[in-house]
């Protein structure tokens, strides 16, 4: 016993010997030392966002006035949708990324040392409960704008409360991200969680509305569910003790949760904090490198342990081949149709909000640029919706040379993968027409919109595709200087397929917008021209590019 005591001693005096002489080291480096360059830094940049989310809370309830918006039932789902949709993100990222970081090297060299490696984890923990909370201020804050401006009244008590809402919401994100980090099978459950929160979230959000009771059942679903309730409660000035109950119970299960993952650092495994340090690496380098797909392929390969395999009959055609795998890989890809259902009733949503505002006499008038401006916010969703149905071209990206296995040329290949998201914007296209003529609505955004689909969808695929197929991020356009103009080569580049969308359809959104049409007119005809010379010019270049990816 005796024997046992001494080596359990020698054990921690060994891990903390380590981490008091990392300390000492680096101390005497000046490593890990705030500068204060870094301080000024970093203290301009928190008080930059600090009026910027003051001067926007404060000017929320006039905004929320100019839109119409007076609260009611409406308000209640928009608050309590949004939370849920924020915290399945929080969950996912702390799942997927963390909340438990360490380096390579520490993992190397401190992880094996016998003794208590919780001595070693916990400041880890601490650091990432104080990130979490210092995001969760900002998007406390925009929590209470978005409340204020849904019921379009001012209540100073809406501040607060969001902000400790959200504060105990990244805290029981950081205390389940931890838990499952040292726990597999714990993960997949968190995982289906934040799925399921997901999916009621923007079930609230389009349908809470007109079913008040779907709104009430997300609100009282769980600790998710009490920091919108208590959000909305405290907007519409309702009874402070619900707001308060809600909020202490909220505080409650964000404790617990945080002493469960305290508990459960020391069994996290080593390959788990191995797996994330590479994620984290890789996160933070196509974050620097302004690589958009190498972040999306992170968060893809960390997904989960098992992943659905979905088939489907081979076809015997030969030309049948790549419709057939942008079919599977879909399919494999739940997700990305959900993304794109989600943007294209968004962009619908958008062109409601903006044609009832321009119709109103106070906003009647429009410059060209408040035009062009308004016309590219328009495209934004749609063209999202796009680029989520294209993943199989970045597939082919990703190992150009894999194409070479089909029996198509690679310019061919990469021109199919145009026909299975064309076919899915028209059924789109359709069933919103469909919808239209069955509720009577021959005229107004919902048409408009689905005409948009129909003409310019093939186009906004082509562009789409000259985005997945033009190569690594050219970062030789970046001149070698200092001034802010030196990025815009650079700029153009990386939004010149979104930009070649909203030439397409920018012009004919905003018409629509601002004078709604009853049926196909002169502004039709100049959609259908410009449609067609992009989706010409788009298929031609996809094809160079691909040849040249292959060669």
């Amino acid at each position: 016993m005796a024997v046992t005591t001494e080596r359990a001693v020698d054990g921690r005096d060994a891990t903390a010997t380590a981490l008091a002489t990392a300390a000492r080291i680096r101390r005497g480096r000046g490593a890990g030392r705030a500068r204060f360059d870094d301080v000024w830094t970093w203290a301009c940049a928190a008080v930059s966002a600090l009026v910027v989310l003051a001067g926007l809370v404060q000017a929320a309830p006039g905004i929320g006035q100019g839109l119409g918006w007076s609260g009611g039932t409406a308000a209640r789902a928009a608050v309590v949708g949004s939370t849920l949709l924020l915290f399945a993100g929080e969950l996912a990222l702390c799942v997927r990324l963390g909340p438990v970081l360490l380096s390579p090297a520490e993992i190397t060299w401190l992880l094996p040392l016998p003794g208590d490696r919780g001595r070693l984890l916990r400041p880890r923990l601490v650091r990432a409960v104080a990130v979490a909370c210092g995001a969760a201020l900002v998007i406390g804050a925009l929590e209470a704008a978005f409340a204020l401006a849904v019921q379009g009244a001012w209540r100073s008590e809406v501040i607060p409360v969001a902000l400790s809402a959200h504060v105990a919401l990244a805290c029981l994100a950081v205390g389940l991200g931890t838990v499952a980090e040292a726990r597999p099978a714990v993960a997949d459950r968190v995982r289906l969680l934040g799925g399921c929160l997901a999916v009621a979230g923007a079930a609230v959000l389009a349908g809470g509305a007109s079913v008040p009771a779907l709104t009430e059942v997300a609100a009282w679903s769980g600790p998710w569910g009490w920091a919108g309730a208590a959000t909305a409660a405290a907007a519409r000035h309702g009874s402070p003790t619900a707001w308060a109950a809600a909020s202490a119970c909220l505080a409650v299960c964000a404790t617990v949760a945080l002493r469960a993952g305290v508990r459960s650092l020391a069994a996290i495994p080593t390959d788990a904090l191995l797996a994330r340090a590479r994620t984290g690496r890789a996160v933070t380098q196509g974050a620097t490198l302004l690589d958009l797909r190498a972040l999306t392929l992170v968060l893809q390969s960390t997904g989960g342990r098992h992943r659905r395999r979905a088939r489907l009959p081979m076809p015997r055609p030969p030309w049948a081949v790549p419709l057939w795998r942008d079919a599977v890989v879909l399919l494999r890809h739940p997700w990305r149709l959900v993304l794109a259902g989600a943007a294209l009733a968004a962009g619908f949503a958008q062109l409601q909000v903006v044609a009832d505002r321009l119709a109103e006499p106070a906003h009647a008038g429009a410059g060209p640029l408040k035009a062009a401006a308004l016309g590219l916010l328009l495209v934004v969703p749609p063209y999202l919706a796009t680029v989520a149905l294209v993943e199989p071209a970045h597939q082919d990206t990703d190992r150009p040379r894999r194409a070479l296995l089909l029996p198509l040329p690679p310019g061919a290949q990469a021109v199919s993968h145009a026909a299975v998201p064309s076919a899915l914007l028209w059924t789109a296209g359709a069933a919103a027409w469909a919808f239209a003529a069955l509720t009577g609505a021959a005229t107004g955004p919902l048409p408009a919109y689905a005409t948009a689909l129909l003409l310019a969808g093939p186009a906004l695929v082509g562009t789409a595709l000259v985005g997945a197929y033009r190569g690594a991020p050219r970062y030789d356009l970046l001149a070698l200087s200092l001034d802010w103009y030196a990025a815009v080569p650079f700029v153009l580049w990386r939004l010149a397929p979104a930009l070649a969308a909203g030439f397409v359809a920018a012009p004919y959104l905003w018409h629509v917008a601002y004078t709604p049409s009853t049926g196909p007119d002169e502004d039709t005809l100049w959609l259908a021209a410009r449609s067609a010379a992009v989706l010409a010019w788009s298929l031609r270049r996809v094809a160079r590019q691909a040849r040249d990816l292959c060669d």
